[in-house]
């Protein structure tokens, strides 16, 4: 356990000075709950996490979700033939065996669409371990066991972004099942909704920023949880909606309820060193590989080998840069040390000065 003045931070284990940490959040009335701490800290209440949940999934009355148990950072480790560990923000299940994996996703990255599916297949396997070792499962004669020996559970995963839905641009909502190419086919030519082949393998996905609506014109649970998503980082005050469920996660939130460790998590959380590098990376790969096959082009125009050289030796350079001023810029959007920012993007500190002054103009 870390004292008052002393966190130890995992990412980087630095020793943090409270005091320089409290100051950091200054004038903040919420903690931003599109980072993982604070988001944790909302949902950290089994009603709010099924109201959410019913809100997902439109339940009403007695459809409703009854009971719930949910873990936060479960992890996962299997053997697929080497060790694989995934962690999901919060793994929840039902009384009547659905399981949940619901992930807060900051930033996005090339491989989105993968990590979702990887996520997915480990979330069902988890999914049937469980439903095996269920009283219920448990309780069935031998015979009726291995006749479900292929039985799923409904595994639903909530993926939450603070960015664009891939495939729906623009949109609040998505949802992604395994549908027929047939089923496909015959909407197109008769004008009717594709069913997916079976429900238990669901996926949905949320937008917090195209989320647009007023207080005014919130109606549902889901939008409300959106809105407290959206915008607890504004400095205004969140309204409850009338709910008390609401209210009590809106002072989980709030600076001057967190605890130190809180605080410190989400201090060391609003900049970590994977997800700004893996971000990076992505940009210097696409910008470098564009400017590369404008350099091929120009050499086949030019008919010489000299211009491709030259034309994918500056390409790479050019994305390089062009990658870690990106990255250095959105640093800077978070406050981050100079030093930090020097470090993660490689820039010399004159070049990140002179991006904070260009910012400030």
């Amino acid at each position: 356990m870390a004292t008052e003045d002393e966190i130890i931070f995992e990412s980087e284990t630095e020793k943090k000075d409270i005091k320089s940490i409290r100051k950091k959040f200054e004038g903040q009335m919420y903690l931003d709950p599109t980072y993982d701490p604070a988001f944790k800290a909302l949902f950290d209440n089994e009603d709010a996490l099924k109201d959410f949940l019913d809100g997902v999934l439109g339940l009403e009355g007695e459809h409703e979700i009854k009971t719930l148990r949910f873990n936060f950072d479960k992890a996962l480790i299997f053997r697929v033939p080497h060790e694989k560990k995934v962690v999901f923000d919060i793994f929840a299940t039902t009384g009547d065996s659905r399981f949940f994996n619901i992930e807060m996703q900051r930033l996005e990255n090339n491989f989105f669409v993968d990590r979702t599916i990887l996520y997915k297949a480990f979330h069902i396997i988890k999914g049937r371990k469980n439903m095996e070792l269920s009283k219920e499962f448990k309780a069935l004669s031998e015979k009726e066991k291995k006749y479900r020996r292929y039985e799923l559970p409904e595994c639903i995963s909530v993926w939450i972004c603070n960015f664009d839905l891939p495939h729906a641009d623009g949109e609040v909502r998505d949802e992604w099942g395994i549908y027929s190419s047939y089923a496909l086919k015959m909407m197109a030519v008769q004008k009717k909704v594709a069913v997916p082949i079976s429900d238990k393998n669901k996926y949905i996905f949320l937008s917090v920023p195209n989320f647009k609506k007023s207080v005014e014109e919130v109606n549902s649970s889901v939008d409300k949880w959106l809105y407290l998503l959206n915008h607890a980082k504004d400095g205004k005050e969140l309204p409850n909606f009338g709910s008390e469920i609401i209210q009590d996660a809106i002072e989980r939130i709030k600076v001057e309820n967190a605890s130190d460790e809180l605080l410190a998590a989400q201090e060391a959380n609003m900049t970590t060193k994977e997800d700004y590098e893996s971000w990076a990376i992505g940009l210097v790969i696409n910008a470098s590989e564009k400017a590369k096959a404008d350099g091929r082009a120009e050499g086949r125009a030019e008919g010489l080998a000299e211009g491709r050289a030259e034309g994918r030796a500056e390409g790479r350079a050019e994305g390089r840069e062009q990658g870690y001023i990106e990255m250095a810029l959105v640093m800077l959007a978070n406050n981050e040390p100079i030093e930090k920012i020097v470090k993660y993007t490689h820039l010399s500190r004159e070049k990140v000065l002179d991006l904070r002054n260009k910012r400030g103009e």
